[in-house]
């Protein structure tokens, strides 16, 4: 015992603390390197700055249109006084944290971009006729009290910011068509769903969310929906009244299956279940006949049903990395599909898709295919097929056709990755 106990102090011990030592060491340089890096940037920086100060000196102020400040290390608004027909102004990745635009003078702004700053405080003055706002990836905490003053706001982008709560003002807003609150802290309750109900585009992306109000079947308004990274796994029963839905992403979310609701939106052209946990279609997928871009890739999808036929719109299918073991013959009917993936599933057997005229782009890598589909290389307009990993019975001579294909393009044949 006492000779493990030496053994530990006199080299477990030892090395230990070089090993912690040779972290703190590797961490200074980083620490050091970052520093250099930083100061080489702002000395570039302050550099540009000057040049552009004399620049603007020399000018006629009435015949500028655009302001660019960004990447010029301001720690505070530069002077912006006598700017009388400014159309746009870009003061994005600064070091701004205080933001008043008391001395703006222009009545023709219509784009101010202030994202990837530090701005905790901003104030807007005069922006009658501003249009789009861009205050990503600042410190902010709520949505800027003075953005009423912009009537005619289109666009407002809040994203990458600590925002929680949504302003009772919003639902007054009538001219705001797209609000970006990705990745920020909002808590998506009943009160919000009304003050956001009349927005067109609403991009509500790694919120940490687990639910949805249940009366978000209110929000009327609200054509494309993209709740990407959150946690949810179901809808409430008033989703089913979205109905002028186009566009529905609930990309890396925690859903088992597509819920009965969804299939009730009729108006859908874009529907995006990526990276869930989903085991079967429903059959009610089928009442989706406007759709045109089905994502279902990363599930655990075992079978395709044949209710979808029905969505002969469809013009990208990509259902990669799931169970599937067939391709169903049906999928020949789907006449206007230009993009098909279906890699990375357990595929034995594919129907003869020459005869889909729009079919431009095939992918069907790491399956169980024996059969090269042969009929493809003479289809028209196929570009791309993608055949790799799958375990084909070939001749030697059919070895070479292919490798002859995929190092020496033929314009005549598709691009064949295989």
């Amino acid at each position: 015992m006492s000779v493990k106990i030496l053994f530990f102090l006199f080299f477990i011990i030892p090395c230990l603390t070089s090993a912690q030592e040779a972290q703190k060491i590797n961490q200074s340089n980083l620490d050091s390197l970052r520093a250099a890096y930083m100061a080489k940037q702002k000395k570039a920086a302050i550099e540009k700055r000057a040049r552009f100060r004399k620049q603007l000196r020399d000018a006629d102020k009435d015949t500028i249109n655009d302001l660019d400040y960004s990447h010029m290390f301001y720690e505070a608004l530069p002077e912006l006084s006598g700017f009388h027909h400014l159309k746009s102004i870009n003061l994005s990745n600064n070091r701004l944290a205080k933001v008043n635009l008391i001395t703006l003078e222009s009545d023709s702004l219509q784009r101010i971009n202030l994202s990837n700053n530090v701005i905790r405080k901003i104030k807007f003055n005069r922006c009658e006729q501003v249009r789009s706002v861009s205050l990503n990836k600042n410190e902010l905490k709520r949505i800027p009290r003075s953005l009423r003053k912009c009537r005619s706001l289109k666009y407002l982008d809040v994203s990458n910011n600590h925002i929680k709560r949504i302003p009772r003002w919003l639902v007054k807003m009538d001219s705001l068509n797209e609000l970006d609150l990705n990745f920020n802290r909002i808590k998506l309750n009943n009160k919000a769903a009304v003050r956001m109900k009349n927005i067109n585009t609403l991009l509500l992306a790694g919120n940490q969310l687990k639910e949805l109000p249940g009366n978000i079947g209110e929000m009327t308004g609200v054509r494309k929906f993209n709740f990407s990274k959150n946690s949810i796994s179901s809808v409430p029963p008033s989703f089913k009244k979205l109905d002028s839905l186009t566009n529905l992403i609930f990309y890396k979310n925690s859903f088992k299956e597509i819920p009965g609701e969804v299939t009730y939106l009729k108006n859908l052209v874009e529907l995006d279940f990526y990276y869930n946990k989903i085991r079967e279609i429903p059959q009610g997928i089928g009442r989706l006949t406007n759709l045109k871009q089905l994502f279902l890739s990363f599930n655990d999808i075992k079978t395709l049903p044949d209710t979808l036929a029905a969505l002969k719109n469809l013009k990208y299918m990509y259902i990669h990395h799931n169970e599937l073991t067939i391709a169903p013959q049906w999928i020949t009917t789907l006449t206007r599909l230009q993009r098909l993936d279906l890699g990375f599933n357990r595929i034995v057997s594919i129907p003869d898709m020459s005869a889909m005229e729009n079919l431009t782009e095939i992918d069907l890598q790491h399956n169980e295919l024996e059969r090269f589909p042969w009929e493809l290389l003479d289809k028209k307009n196929l570009r791309i097929l993608i055949f790799r990993d799958n375990p084909f019975a070939l001749t030697d001579q059919q070895e070479k056709i292919l490798q002859r294909l995929e190092n020496n393009p033929d314009p005549s044949h598709p691009v064949v990755i295989y």
